[in-house]
């Protein structure tokens, strides 16, 4: 082979074999958390940043039901703030919606159509599991409910 890309390291194999080395994870880790303390230490992050990523994760909150935007329009009302050439902005737009629209649309209706289709099996999963969560009435270790082949020696 040649020699490595100047600026990337060589990486050793061991020898005899052609594995490479397995990375001591736990190592690197700790190594960019004492890296970040001593940024943190240092003030290079900005206060802001420090209060935002103190703040819990809650991904779900002030989310809506998928059902809010399974539905996409090819075309939204169209405006402009602009005092004095804000009609013929709004103007233009509106030609080149229309030139367009006999490509966008469609794309607008098949996505729609996928969107209810992962939709539909979303919520046919949901109460798939809702079923399997449930304990299963009759299974508790009762031989008189015991049904089935065996059941009938």
């Amino acid at each position: 082979m040649g020699d490595p890309a100047p600026g990337i390291p060589e990486l050793a194999l061991p020898a005899g074999g052609s594995e490479p080395p397995v990375p001591d994870v736990e190592a690197i880790v700790a190594e960019l958390q004492a890296e970040v303390e001593r940024k943190r230490a240092a003030g290079a992050y900005p206060a802001s940043l420090l209060d935002r990523l103190r703040t819990e994760f809650h991904p779900d909150e002030g989310l809506e039901p998928p059902e809010v935007s399974v539905l996409i329009q090819s075309s939204r009302h169209l405006r402009s703030d602009r005092p004095v050439v804000g009609s013929a902005i709004v103007f233009a737009k509106r030609v080149v919606r229309r030139l367009l629209a006999w490509y966008v649309a469609p794309i607008a209706e098949d996505q729609t159509r996928f969107n209810l289709a992962i939709l539909r099996e979303l919520r046919a999963l949901e109460q798939r599991v809702a079923r399997l969560e449930q304990p299963a009435a009759g299974t508790r270790d009762d031989p008189e409910k015991e049904t089935g082949p065996r059941a009938r020696t």
